[in-house]
């Protein structure tokens, strides 16, 4: 298992545990349908809630209690083919749902305080063991993986001046995994994990004219541990228990991101953002068992060792935004944005894969004295993969690409 999951675990704590710090796999690069459909290219605008997740300092813009709601659905579809063992699969259609509620309001002229509480991540992988038996000889086993994480994070943006804004966000993390999948030497393998962290994000938004704004985002780092029940069924009947309580924890890296939105007529608005993430202090993430025999067994330096090798590097996000303002109450939306791929393929795998991602977007606005409507729709294409025989645990060629509409509904008291 210690190649098969190497990476699956360590996207959860990093997509979930963290206020949505994800690349790749099968997780959105953000949250709010605004900042959807413009790439993500949002640090330096940040005009709605979901300026709580992309720069604080943004929400300081909301002039009027207003009350949001958030939803996405990821629809990914995998593919992996080795040909001398007869492999050509497609993972099981699947759709994983993410929500986002926020409450925002101002405290006088300067301060704006609320609270946004929504899922950075909500996806998974699940694959028809018959398709694999040939890889696991003959005997077909179960290959699932569902995460799902949840934010809470209570939120103070103060206005400097008209030209001047900051703003930080404390975010209270809950995740739940559930993994399984056959590791050598042990048969099928089960992780049921749970845990919270705790993190941060803090904001500059400069505006030095109507037409022209930067901001800063800069997420903290910190350390994550996720905990609950393993499960080894082929240990019944020897002198091991099956069950044992597994715990994994890694220090989480920053996240850095710098953007710009340019506003050339008063109907146009093009942004444009890079972001940083700090992945390459995460190279392994080992597993602690509370029963010694399991620990001397499938702990790290174990002979079935569980540790998770990633061989991470860091990455950019190159984004890029557009809206058109058909009139008042409308607007039109695309973008475009680049995720590098973290992972090498020595660590590529089908639970949940990491590719470099093309993605495209588009989507709409409307919106009244009370009442904003924004949609929007992602298509994100993974280059092909492929593995070596002798290059990694699963060799072959992966490929990846999927859908994610999205909503978001805001109203103004």
């Amino acid at each position: 298992m210690k190649t098969l999951g190497r990476l699956f675990l360590t996207v959860v704590l990093a997509a979930g545990l963290t206020t949505g710090l994800f690349a790749n796999g099968l997780n959105l690069n953000g949250t709010g349908a605004k900042s959807d459909a413009m790439g993500g290219a949002f640090i330096g605008l940040a005009n709605d809630f979901s300026a709580a997740y992309w720069n604080p300092a943004g929400l300081a813009q909301i002039t009027k209690a207003s009350f949001s709601l958030y939803g996405a659905d990821i629809i990914p579809a995998g593919t992996w083919a080795f040909a001398p063992y007869g492999i050509d699969a497609c993972s099981t259609p699947a759709h994983y749902l993410i929500p986002g509620l926020g409450f925002f309001t101002p405290l006088g002229k300067k301060f704006v305080v609320g609270v946004y509480v929504y899922a950075p991540s909500g996806a998974g992988a699940e694959w028809d063991g018959e398709d694999l038996a040939n890889l696991t000889g003959g005997e077909a086993f179960i290959w699932k993986s569902k995460l799902g994480i949840f934010t809470i994070s209570p939120s103070v943006a103060y206005k400097i001046s008209d030209k001047i804004m900051i703003g930080a966000t404390a975010d209270i993390n809950y995740g739940m995994l559930t993994m399984d999948q056959p590791s050598p030497g042990i048969g099928q393998y089960s992780e049921d994990l749970k845990g919270w962290a705790a993190s941060g994000t803090l904001g500059l938004l400069v505006k030095p004219s109507e037409k022209f704004s930067i901001g800063l985002s800069y997420k903290l780092p910190f350390t994550a541990k996720l905990k609950g029940t393993v499960t080894i069924p082929a240990l019944e009947g020897s002198p091991y228990p099956t069950t044992d309580t597994g715990t994994r924890e890694a220090t989480w890296p920053m996240w850095f991101g710098g953007g710009v939105a340019f506003k050339p007529t008063n109907k146009l608005t093009i942004t444009a953002d890079i972001q940083y993430t700090n992945w390459k202090k995460l190279q392994t993430i080992p597993v602690s068992f509370e029963n010694e025999a399991w620990q001397g067994l499938f702990g790290n330096g174990g002979k079935f060792d569980q540790t998770y090798d990633l061989l991470w590097t860091d990455t950019f996000q190159y984004r890029f935004g557009a809206e058109y303002l058909l009139s008042s109450s409308f607007a039109l939306r695309a973008g475009y944005y680049i995720d590098e791929n973290p992972g090498p393929v020595e660590t590529q795998n089908i639970l949940l894969p990491e590719f470099k991602y093309n993605w495209f977007t588009a989507g709409f606005g409307y919106q009244t004295a009370k009442l904003a409507i924004d949609a929007a729709i992602q298509y994100g294409a993974g280059g092909d993969i492929t593995v070596d025989p002798g290059e990694g645990a699963m060799p072959g060629l992966h490929g990846m690409s999927m859908w994610v509409p999205s909503l978001s509904f805001t109203y103004k008291f």
